[in-house]
């Protein structure tokens, strides 16, 4: 049995086990640049340094449970790295068992890029899983925040608000994060590690000064703490373009493939395919298709 072929078997068997108690589903999109993959290498306790994902990788994480007669409690951890206009197609083939919790991450040191990535992950969410029996909890993690710390107040300011609002309104839990900083690599290891094999998402150290790095749990925030009157996600976004010229967060500079393979012929290969795969207008393989890119 080939290696691929092995992954899925060994997928399938886990997800057809799992139940509520058992098992929980994290679905990380966002940013290319924002750190995802540092943030579940932390969460997951990998040593290896993280590669880049071109599309879609999958990993786990397993507890015991102290319950007696209780088996194991897998998390299954989807990262998606590819273009945010086919993570609609992408979202259709990924298997969900247990709690959903569905995370979106943006770059906050390139703020022109926040609201396309916030609106187009938000979006793919609620047309994959509106209608669906899955109901994720939302969790909006802004990433690069020491650099971020450093830009002017009213920027700050600005962006803080549009964030708030946008969480407030789609009922979702909020953190800043730096991977740079400790404090905020073990808030956001401890979110990620309830929400993986706790009760949920639990944000201990709430803040909602912009001048600090907030961290609010859904329910906890308002529009008359925030500042604004209340609204809709489209007169969030009007606000926001106002204050912040927009730009599409896709065509960012793509590294190219680093050689992995002992004949050079299999990384001329690869790199093709890679290639072809970022190019593709529309993308929507079957799981065991995404399950031959990885590794």
């Amino acid at each position: 049995m080939s290696i691929p072929d092995l992954a899925v078997e060994i997928v399938n068997k886990t997800l057809k086990d799992a139940n509520e108690d058992t098992a929980r589903t994290i679905i990380l999109v966002g940013s290319k640049s924002a750190g995802k993959s540092h943030l579940l290498y932390s969460f997951l306790e990998k040593s290896e340094t993280p590669r880049e994902t071109l599309v879609l990788e999958y990993s786990f994480g397993r507890k015991s449970s102290q319950k007696p007669g209780m088996d194991k409690t897998i998390c299954h951890v989807w990262e998606y790295g590819g273009k945010l206009e086919m993570l609609h197609s992408v979202l259709i083939s990924v298997p969900i068992k247990g709690k959903f919790y569905f995370c979106i991450m943006v770059d906050l040191s390139k703020i022109k890029t926040i609201w396309n990535v916030l609106e187009t992950c938000y979006q793919a969410m609620k047309e994959n899983y509106s209608d669906s029996d899955y109901h994720p909890e939302l969790v909006i993690i802004g990433g690069k925040y020491d650099i971020f710390k450093n830009y002017d107040s009213e920027i700050k300011k600005v962006i803080s608000t549009t964030m708030r609002s946008f969480a407030l309104i789609s009922n979702g839990n909020l953190l800043f994060y730096s991977s740079k900083e400790p404090q905020l690599v073990r808030r956001a290891k401890e979110m990620f590690f309830n929400m993986g094999f706790g009760n949920g998402v639990s944000l201990k150290e709430k803040n909602t000064n912009y001048s600090k790095p907030l961290s609010i749990s859904k329910g906890q925030d308002t529009w008359e703490n925030i500042g604004i009157p209340q609204s809709t996600l489209d007169q969030i976004k009007q606000r926001h373009i106002s204050r912040i010229t927009p730009e599409m967060d896709i065509n960012q500079e793509v590294k190219p493939l680093q050689r992995s393979h002992p004949e050079p012929i299999l990384d001329s290969l690869a790199t093709l395919k890679y290639d072809e795969l970022r190019n593709m207008e529309h993308f929507d393989p079957a799981l065991n298709e995404y399950l031959m890119l990885i590794n």
